[in-house]
């Protein structure tokens, strides 16, 4: 099982800027990439049936726009791209909301997700998860000259947290945090509401506050939020009948597993510091 390791992708980390939003749920937001594909998770192409993956863009490496502000790239994209060149499927990729995501397979409105989900109880009670692909922790992103120094600042003092709506962040945050955090449907929002003096920190994924804070002038503390038990694992999910495919998927990360993809997908996505 891979590791998240440092990086820093701060060209496409223009979300900084970003206005922050209210916090309630907006309509889904779909991309050119899949404009003219919705709803056709059963249409067949010459690459064979289409398979449309549900993923929030904010969320780089993992998922962000490429230079041209209108494709979609990544590492959950390169994955994905070839789970379906082995499964002969043709990848469409469906920009959303994150808390969006499960409910979109769970109703059949994707056929997957795939946007650094964690596997939860929860969210399996709605879903089906393929084997996980990835494993993550949550970090803490502060200015460079905040007073928080640790985990337990958070826990014992009273400052305020910043985080993305329904991500792990959020449910951990929220849990130890009670009546301290600000929830925002986008990361980029998020971050802003942490740039603007909002609030005195920011809680999301190590690999992703690692890249903000490149791209910002903003620090990681070196102890992540959480218990050194609180380990996340990254699953693809699928709706609970589509066993098939399921199946297909898990075949598919066991053999990109055993030929050497993920290393190469992890060298050109992170990189040792």
């Amino acid at each position: 099982m891979k590791k998240f390791l440092a990086m820093a992708v701060a060209a496409v980390m223009v979300l900084g800027v970003a206005a922050c939003s209210s916090g309630t749920t907006e309509e889904t937001q779909e991309t050119e990439q899949t404009e003219e594909t919705e709803g056709e998770t059963t249409e067949e192409t010459e690459g064979g049936e289409v398979l449309l993956m549900g993923c929030s863009a904010d969320f780089a490496p993992f998922e962000y726009y490429a230079d041209d502000a209108v494709t979609i790239t990544g590492y959950d994209i390169d994955m994905m791209q070839e789970v379906c060149n082995r499964i002969g499927r043709t990848l469409q990729v469906q920009d959303m909301n994150f808390d969006a995501i499960v409910a979109g397979v769970q109703t059949g409105k994707l056929d997957v997700g795939a946007s650094g989900i964690t596997i939860t109880e929860e969210r399996q009670a709605s879903v089906n998860f393929s084997e996980p692909y990835f494993v993550a922790a949550q970090s803490i992103l502060v200015p460079k000259d905040s007073p928080i120094t640790g985990y337990q600042d958070l826990i014992d003092g009273d400052y305020t947290a910043s985080v993305q709506l329904a991500t792990t962040g959020d449910i951990m945050a929220s849990e130890k945090m009670p009546g301290r955090v600000s929830q925002f449907e986008k990361y980029g929002d998020a971050l802003a509401a942490l740039m603007a003096g909002k609030v005195d920190c920011m809680v999301l994924d190590t690999g992703v506050a690692n890249a903000y804070a490149e791209a910002n002038d903003l620090k990681v503390l070196d102890e992540n939020f959480g218990n050194p038990e609180d380990k996340e694992y990254y699953g693809i999910a699928v709706a609970k009948e589509n066993t098939e495919l399921l199946d297909q998927i898990n075949a598919a990360l066991a053999d990109m597993e055993a030929d050497g993809f993920f290393e190469e997908l992890d060298a050109k996505y992170f990189s040792e510091s």
